[in-house]
């Protein structure tokens, strides 16, 4: 960090919506005093251990995991605030007793409104269709936790999924198109931990690929280990520019996810208090800076935030935070996102 005021930062704030700004500005500005830090929860959402539901063959497996699994699965339906329908995507039972519902963020994504007015209904695989409520989402996670008020609800299980191998036999269901309900695709679990950008500020982790076809629509519904009948991840997203490469949400990400959704109604995280962009070749060359310098040059600094508590300024470039280098790959938004009120990291 320019002029050597490399000191940490205490982390007080709350980042609970998402990221405000434009494609080259960044605003980390919520308040500590709002939501003071929480620690670990775990609201009931169970791990599951890996136990063979049933041996077989691969097809037999398929339509094992379907006929157990398929009553679990819904389809989500987001509303405008005019009424009617603006997008809509795939979701699971988690918790038959209480209604919750796991889904994508960008499913309920209200993009019109920003959230307000919108409203959601999920149609069971039975074609029965009930209003739900959103308990809360998080963009860093792409995940959502909806709520419905109906009886007889068949939940499904969320596995432990270090525990899934390569290679393992899977099982996607949704709703693909929004209108093709209770579609199932199958292929096999290609990689785990994979890292991919959902947008330029936020990068989704703990990743599992898959070959499983996942088309527009499928998104938020379960993607499950066939051998199990449990819930490995949450169906996310796929490249478009090759064929069967698609990510899912790890299962061990949702439950953490979810459980502190469901115990808060958001996900509490850390902010520093800046606004800031990328820095350009052009700005690099007028400040001075090395050939191929990579960072963030800072445009504001919001008043007694732990940014300028710790000395940071107008136009200071940070290049790195706890000696991670902040580029495409890190965005500073990524880099701070597993951080929680009164974590310290160290700019650079």
């Amino acid at each position: 960090m320019s002029g050597g005021r490399a000191a940490a930062l205490l982390l007080v704030g709350v980042l609970i919506g998402g990221i405000s700004g434009g494609a080259t500005a960044v605003y980390l500005t919520y308040r500590a005093a709002e939501s003071p830090s929480q620690p670990a929860i775990n609201v009931g959402l169970p791990i599951a251990t890996a136990s063979p539901a049933a041996s077989g063959t691969a097809d037999e497996e398929i339509v094992g995991v379907v006929q157990d699994l398929l009553p679990s699965v819904v389809t989500v339906i987001n509303y405008a605030s005019n009424g009617q329908p603006q997008s809509s995507g795939s979701g699971f039972v988690v918790d038959a007793a209480k209604g919750y519902v796991i889904t994508n963020n960008h499913v309920v994504e209200d993009t019109r409104t920003s959230g307000a007015g919108a409203s959601f209904d999920v149609v069971f695989s039975n074609d029965k269709k009930t209003s739900a409520k959103l308990i809360g989402r998080d963009p860093f996670t792409d995940v959502a936790v909806l709520q419905v008020a109906a009886q007889g609800l068949k939940a499904a299980t969320l596995a432990n999924s270090d525990e899934v191998p390569v290679g393992a036999l899977t099982v996607a269901i949704g709703s693909p198109l929004g209108e093709f309900q209770n579609t199932v695709t199958h292929g096999i679990v290609s990689a785990k931990g994979r890292r991919v950008a959902e947008t330029s500020q936020v990068i989704l982790e703990d990743l599992i690929q898959t070959d499983a076809p996942i088309n527009p629509g499928n998104s938020g519904g379960p993607l499950l280990w066939a051998a199990t009948h449990q819930v490995i991840g949450v169906n996310t997203l796929g490249v478009t520019q090759a064929t069967g490469i698609n990510f899912a949400v790890s299962s061990n990400t949702v439950r953490q996810i979810a459980d502190e959704i469901i115990a808060n109604g958001r996900v509490v995280r850390g902010y520093i208090g800046i606004q800031y962009s990328p820095i350009t070749p052009r700005q690099a060359a007028q400040l001075g800076l090395p050939t191929g310098t990579i960072g963030i040059i800072v445009s504001q600094v919001v008043p007694g935030s732990p940014a300028e508590q710790s000395g940071i300024q107008v136009n200071d470039i940070i290049t790195k935070v706890n000696d991670q280098v902040i580029d495409a790959d890190h965005p500073l938004s990524s880099l701070l996102v597993k951080n929680r009120p009164g974590d310290k990291v160290k700019p650079q």
